[in-house]
């Protein structure tokens, strides 16, 4: 049940903005439910970067059994996902899919695809 809920809450982020936030507001937003929703990630634990190639827009952060932690550009993390910032909204919008992002090269990842996977899921 928390985890539909984080869910809703998520989509109803994204559709309040229409299609028309930047990737610095739909990962602020989505910073914010990770610490109001920390017990549905309790069972995570694992470190993220994302970063737009084109803008530079990156945010990083930690989750530790569902805790949340921003981390600073020179923090080491699990797996870092990079792409065109309009791809990465459009995955965010559910205009893209990630699979579809990976094997078109228009995504990337480095690291851990497990700590990604385990994330994504909840996603």
């Amino acid at each position: 049940m928390a985890k539909e809920q984080f869910q809703q809450e998520l989509h109803a982020m994204l559709a309040a903005g229409s299609g028309d936030r930047s990737l610095q507001q739909v990962l602020n937003g989505l910073c914010d439910l990770l610490v109001r929703h920390q017990d549905t990630f309790s069972a995570v634990t694992g470190s993220y970067r994302l970063t737009a190639s084109d803008s530079g827009v990156t945010r990083a952060f930690a989750l530790n059994n569902g805790v949340y932690r921003p981390l600073t550009d020179a923090e080491a993390v699990d797996v870092t996902i990079i792409g065109k910032e309009e791809h990465l909204l459009a995955i965010f919008n559910k205009q893209l899919k990630p699979a579809a992002a990976l094997l078109t090269g228009k995504l990337k990842v480095k690291g851990s695809l497990a700590a990604l996977n385990t994330l994504a899921a909840y996603l």
